[in-house]
């Protein structure tokens, strides 16, 4: 039988883990290589980035907000804050992050075709 792995980091004897709202801002889906490239060279100029920076920020409603960047052909991803720099200055490792993104896009496709149902309904 077949069993599930995630990648992710494991941390050794973590206090606690403190979470907060990251808003994702873009998605950009990229080659297995590039993502390979990025993952593995996070602190080092990215072009990916460079062209997304004005998307990333900390906002006034005390959020990051964010690029997403997948691996098209594996699926997982980053979620990147560069605070205007051409690096990931913040960044955390998102398995799965494809399908997470292509689940929230059909999820928000199902919500506009029931509102625009319910708009029809309220016209007839």
């Amino acid at each position: 039988m077949e069993k599930l792995t995630l990648n992710t980091t494991l941390v050794r004897k973590q206090v606690a883990f403190e979470t907060g709202p990251c808003v994702v801002e873009k998605v950009e889906a990229v080659s297995h290589a590039e993502f390979e490239n990025l993952r593995m060279n996070a602190l080092k100029d990215n072009d990916i980035i460079r062209r997304n920076k004005g998307c990333m920020f900390y906002g006034a409603d005390n959020s990051f907000h964010c690029l997403l960047v997948y691996d098209n052909d594996q699926g997982d991803g980053l979620l990147i804050e560069a605070e205007g720099y051409n690096y990931a200055r913040l960044e955390q490792y998102i398995p799965q992050a494809k399908q997470i993104y292509e689940d929230f896009c059909q999820s928000q496709q199902l919500e506009q075709d029931e509102t625009e149902d319910e708009s029809m309904d309220m016209s007839m």
